[in-house]
């Protein structure tokens, strides 16, 4: 990280920090479709959607030209570009990411709150010093596309609702925060944070050297995805990890009363344990595979022979161990309601 060594460095720091150069959306004539923006390397890219444009359809897409571009159904969103130093007190190189408290509901009765506390996510890859950074809020619930450049060095998404999809992104970060409604992420090679309070994140086809997801009620699914280091961790949304690989790196996954399920293509040895549920292996034992069942609440699954250590820990709901992926003969977009109720479901594959 880069130290400032004086006071006038740091003052000077600071004055480039709180620059702001607007740069406003030209207006679309009828004939337009899209506005572009031209950015340098390493430029930051933060998209807000205020319940104001809640319901909004965002697709982020990447591709390999020094420009962001709109392009959008409705009224164009507003762009402003802004210079600010990163390395400092005010914009550190991680995510701090504040608590979270979100009402809490069974049975669709409200019971209470739930908080998720505080947490840094550190970035990776990204350098300390002056970045562009251009903001993107969309001011209504129009479909709309945005592409980014590849060298994109944070990519930030907040939403209140509505769908958010990213597609084949490549950039060095990814952060989204969004309150209900979908994320979907497919195609994409990062390292990456998502939260989210209710609705669904479908992860899919895409490789992390960091993954971190969180949620409250949310369903989370990952289909086909490889991993470095995951954590995800959910109060009573149910997990999928579906027709994964694990590589060498911390992988955990918990929950307070949802359901864990994890389908693993790749060596790995899987620990599942559960304080008021159960814990299922369902899989056929081939060569090489090993189930050891310490009582109905924990076992370790061995697959390929052993590879990385996998944990899956629930306080009350059921953890589901299998090989590769359960969505062979059913829709993959049910895979969470299929692992989420309270008695195990039949064999991943069959019919």
């Amino acid at each position: 990280m880069d130290v400032l060594p004086t006071r006038a460095l740091r003052a000077i720091a600071a004055g480039l920090g709180a620059l702001v150069l607007c740069v406003a959306a030209p207006p679309r004539s009828a004939g337009a479709a899209s506005s572009a923006f031209d950015v340098p390397a390493e430029t930051v890219v933060a998209i807000t959607i205020p319940a104001s444009a809640r319901g909004a359809d965002v697709t982020i897409r990447s591709w390999d030209r020094p420009q962001i571009q709109v392009e959008s159904d409705g009224a164009d969103p507003s762009v402003t570009r802004r210079l600010v130093i990163y390395g400092t007190v005010r914009y550190p190189l991680a995510q701090e990411i504040p608590a979270g408290v979100f009402r809490r509901r069974v049975n669709g009765q409200d019971v209470g709150t739930v908080t998720l506390p505080p947490e840094v996510f550190p970035y990776a890859s990204f350098r300390a010093g002056p970045h562009d950074y251009m903001m993107v809020d969309v001011t209504e619930p129009a479909r709309m596309t945005i592409t980014v450049p590849t060298s994109t060095a944070l990519l930030l998404v907040r939403a209140s609702s509505g769908k958010t999809e990213i597609e084949g992104y490549r950039g060095a970060n990814l952060v989204v925060g969004q309150g209900g409604g979908r994320v979907d992420i497919e195609d994409s090679d990062t390292t990456a944070f998502v939260q989210m309070n209710t609705g669904n994140v479908w992860i899919e086809d895409s490789t992390f050297r960091r993954v971190r997801v969180r949620v409250n009620a949310a369903q989370v699914a990952f289909e086909r995805c490889r991993s470095t280091q995951i954590e995800a961790s959910s109060v009573s949304g149910t997990i999928v990890y579906d027709g994964g690989w694990f590589e060498p790196g911390l992988a955990r996954f918990d929950s307070q009363s949802g359901n864990i399920a994890l389908g693993v293509s790749s060596p790995a040895q899987v620990t599942g344990r559960s304080q008021g549920g159960r814990v299922y292996a369902l899989f056929d034992r081939r060569p090489g595979e090993n189930v050891e069942q310490r009582g109905e609440n924990d076992a370790t699954a061995i697959f390929g022979s052993g590879g990385p250590l996998v944990n899956a820990v629930t306080q009350r709901g059921n953890v589901y161990l299998y090989d590769g992926s359960a969505a062979r003969g059913r829709r993959e977009r049910r895979l969470p309601e299929y692992f989420s109720g309270s008695s195990p479901p039949r064999r991943p594959g069959g019919p």
